[in-house]
């Protein structure tokens, strides 16, 4: 697998972004994109500040745009999780990181970052606010 090209800018630092292929006839693909959006809605990640609307990989972005994207994740496969402008992972990685807890890591730093908060103290209100919610919503 090519390795993922941190240095590019995709103007994402502090953000939440899905890329997605609106064009794709792979269901397996249209599958992942359900199932990821499922799994982010859960997260109340939709509701967010700092989560951009999906984008569209293939559908009114230039080819230059859209090789950058490719060129910084290191793949063409979507869906493509980006937080903070890195390249998280396709549905199956996030599903992985979610298993292990990482994505709530993930999630909770871009929150932090987004807000700029700063100092130690304000970062862990913060984290535990957001996990009362997803209690909460368990619930």
């Amino acid at each position: 697998m090519p390795r993922p090209e941190k240095d590019i800018n995709l103007g994402g630092e502090g953000k939440i972004r899905v890329y997605y292929s609106t064009t794709t006839s792979s269901e397996k693909i249209r599958h992942n994109c359900r199932f990821l959006q499922s799994l982010l809605e859960r997260k109340k990640v939709h509701l967010r500040e700092d989560f951009e609307p999906w984008i569209p990989i293939d559908i009114g972005m230039d080819r230059e745009e859209r090789n950058k994207i490719f060129e910084k994740a290191g793949v063409r496969k979507t869906p493509m999780l980006f937080i903070d402008d890195q390249y998280v992972g396709d549905y199956d990685d996030v599903v992985e990181l979610d298993e292990i807890g990482e994505l709530d890591r993930l999630l909770n730093y871009c929150a932090l970052k987004y807000r700029n908060l700063k100092t130690i103290e304000e970062a862990r209100k913060a984290d535990e606010v957001l996990r009362m919610q997803q209690n909460q919503d368990l619930e």
